[in-house]
């Protein structure tokens, strides 16, 4: 049975990247912080990623928690760099969660359909598509990689790294290279022959518009921008 989940339209989830991007740089509240949060879970559980949202959440809850019990007040170097650790890694969550929501059930060629009725320049979509497909095929060969390696009773752990340092990472890093090479000749090659740097206005089998959960998503923003910098003003 195939499983059904909300699909949203690239756009909008770029408006949600930004949206927690700008959350990062600005200085907000705990309350309007926590709300994004729980709207980007609530985005990620309707998407079809609810395993994701509920595991990145849980995490914020739980740095938040010990953030607050035991690092309210700091006294020496290691409280504080062990409340800097926490905090960063609670700024960070939010952004890691909207892309999460960004690339979940939305191929490429939906993105690129996106950015071409965006009118985004050709010089950014074609190096943009290439480097996106680039690192799934990367670690997909250093699978293959290590496969081949215990297949020939080659082990890459801890311990062989410390023992045969030199002869561990030569068998990692020159198949890698060998790949890097040939995947990026590949990946160039394809998006000259499907036409990305194309001039001319291209077709595209992805048919990239607005529905109404995207409308509701982009309302939900404008609110929570407004309400946020009304609470923020309140609370000032």
């Amino acid at each position: 049975m195939k499983k059904e989940y909300l699909s949203f339209d690239p756009r909008s989830k770029l408006a949600v990247v930004l949206s927690a991007s700008l959350l990062l740089m600005l200085r907000v509240n705990w309350l309007t912080e926590t709300v994004f949060v729980l709207m980007l879970c609530f985005l990620l559980i309707i998407n079809g990623a609810w395993k994701k949202g509920l595991i990145l959440t849980s995490c914020y809850y739980v740095i938040m928690v010990i953030d607050i019990l035991f690092f309210q007040e700091i006294t020496g170097a290691v409280s504080a760099f062990l409340s800097f650790f926490l905090v960063a890694n609670r700024l960070l969550l939010p952004p890691v969660m909207a892309a999460a929501f960004a690339i979940n059930q939305t191929k490429m060629s939906e993105w690129i359909a996106a950015m071409k009725k965006m009118r985004v320049p050709k010089f950014i979509i074609v190096p943009f598509s290439v480097v996106c497909r680039f690192f799934p095929v990367l670690i997909q060969d250093f699978k293959q990689i290590r496969l081949a390696m215990k297949f020939r009773g080659i082990g890459i752990n801890f311990v062989d790294l410390i023992k045969q340092p030199l002869l561990t990472l030569e068998y990692i890093i020159v198949p890698i290279l060998m790949s890097v090479e040939a995947t990026s000749v590949e990946l160039s090659a394809a998006a000259l022959v499907r036409g990305l740097g194309n001039e001319e206005k291209s077709s595209s089998i992805y048919e990239v518009k607005f529905k109404m959960q995207d409308v509701i998503l982009f309302l939900c923003l404008i609110i929570f921008f407004v309400g946020g910098w009304l609470l923020n003003d309140s609370i000032k």
